[in-house]
């Protein structure tokens, strides 16, 4: 697990721990059979995938990069998975670091300052979160009841 999370070049164990504490994830990382040394196996195959996916977290943590590229980062997180992604979110945006989600889980934009609105790779809507927001919340039927993310 850890050379995983040092993005397996000259780890740094600090930053190693450093990273998985700012993911939310080590604890779960001191719980598995050998804590840090945890071999995981082709794939992370002996995680579950939302475990393999809070580790990918610290992963892209490990180093305090300038910028994040977070592919559906929440697509098989639980609920204390999900609040550990929140709170990370809350401590990159303190760090002045910038992030970038692409997600279809409308949950996570509560941590975000500005919306893309993408159909089909064509740009169909940009601005801030309450912009967007805003606007796709008119478009839902009065039939239906919206909840804010």
């Amino acid at each position: 697990i850890a050379e995983n999370i040092s993005r397996f070049g000259e780890g740094d164990a600090d930053k190693v721990v450093a990273a998985a504490q700012h993911a939310g994830v080590h604890q779960l990382i001191l719980n598995l059979p050998n804590g840090y040394d945890t071999q995981v196996g082709p794939g992370g195959v002996t995680l579950s995938a939302g475990q393999r996916q809070r580790v990918a977290l610290a992963r892209a943590l490990y180093g305090d990069p300038a910028l994040l590229v977070l592919d559906e980062p929440n697509s098989n997180l639980d609920t204390e998975g999900d609040n550990a992604l929140t709170k990370a979110m809350i401590e990159v945006k303190a760090k002045h670091q910038t992030a970038v989600v692409i997600t279809h889980r409308l949950h996570i934009l509560a941590q975000v300052d500005y919306i893309m609105a993408l159909n089909q790779g064509v740009i169909e809507k940009f601005g801030t979160r309450e912009q967007i927001l805003s606007q796709f919340m008119r478009a839902v039927p009065s039939t239906v009841s919206a909840a804010k993310p």
